[in-house]
């Protein structure tokens, strides 16, 4: 009798070893090697951030970080993706984001069986959501989590370092013609946390088309105009034409670099980081300068 116990014990103990390999063994088949395709910059951004940037074997024609990503090939934008392309990748996973504006090519991937994954890079929340969500998916749950206590570090350091700091309004401009600044979203957000109060918020949009009316009524003490990067003689052929705006009366216009502060993503500690330094540049003087401060693009100067 003990003869028999001992032989079902011994059953039982190999089946569950057998099970316990077939687990590892299907773990092994999901996560390694598997191809990925993204759809958008931010979440190529994150592949790569949590380690799992030699499993993508395509990007989205946007994608530009890190240098890596510009040999991949390319498969379309988050709007419009090449299916063909796509299909051609033979891909395991494909991850874009959670927008209207590409739903039939997504409807189109599903049915022919492939697995996407959609997220959200909008607000930092829809961020921070993302990268948890990729590094579950893709295996890489452990990194996702040190990445996102990285970014959190990183801001609360920031934000300490913005103890004491007047509250100063600010004008983020993105773009020209027309004049659209940034009213809602991550960089709203990112301006808030930078003790700014964005004059382009609460109009209703994400990103809103100003008058030089409204800009003038507002009053910014802080012009953060990304086009500036491009063309250094924007500060005396734009701006200088409006002293009585007290940003530009007190010579506070200046250049950010667009990368990365219009990549929403792993590197939003960084932007925040530039945000708070050019409109605060008091808490990040010489006498309060971290090792980590980011160097800031050649057009940054005022205007």
């Amino acid at each position: 009798m003990s003869g028999l116990k001992t032989s079902i014990v011994s059953a039982r103990s190999m089946a569950a070893a057998g099970a316990a390999l077939l687990v590892l063994v299907i773990a092994a088949n999901v996560w390694a090697g598997q191809r990925i395709v993204s759809l958008a910059p931010s979440i190529t951004e994150t592949l790569f951030a949590i380690g799992a940037g030699p499993d993508v074997v395509g990007v989205s024609q946007y994608c530009d970080y890190p240098p890596q990503a510009l040999k991949l090939p390319k498969v379309g934008s988050f709007l419009t993706p090449n299916l063909e392309a796509i299909v051609g990748l033979r891909p395991a996973l494909i991850v874009g984001l959670d927008t209207s504006s590409n739903d039939r090519e997504i409807r189109a991937l599903q049915r022919m069986g492939y697995r996407v994954l959609l997220v959200h890079d909008d607000s930092l929340d829809g961020i921070y959501a993302g990268i948890r969500r990729i590094g579950e998916t893709t295996g890489h749950a452990a990194q996702a989590d040190q990445l996102l206590g990285s970014i959190h570090g990183r801001m609360r350091a920031i934000r300490q370092q913005l103890i004491g700091v007047p509250p100063r309004k600010v004008l983020m401009v993105v773009g020209h013609d027309p004049l659209v600044a940034v009213g809602g979203g991550y960089l709203d957000q990112l301006l808030r946390m930078a003790d700014c109060i964005d004059i382009g918020a609460g109009l209703g949009v994400e990103w809103p088309r100003l008058s030089m009316e409204y800009i003038i009524a507002t009053a910014p003490d802080v012009i953060l105009d990304g086009q500036m990067g491009t063309d250094p003689q924007t500060p005396g052929g734009f701006w200088s034409r409006y002293p009585n705006i007290p940003a530009v009366r007190n010579h506070r216009v200046f250049s950010y670099p667009q990368n990365p502060v219009l990549h929403p993503g792993p590197r939003v500690g960084q932007t925040l980081e530039i945000l708070a330094s050019l409109t605060h540049p008091e808490a990040f003087g010489p006498a309060n300068k971290r090792s980590s401060t980011h160097p800031l693009s050649d057009g940054s100067g005022g205007s």
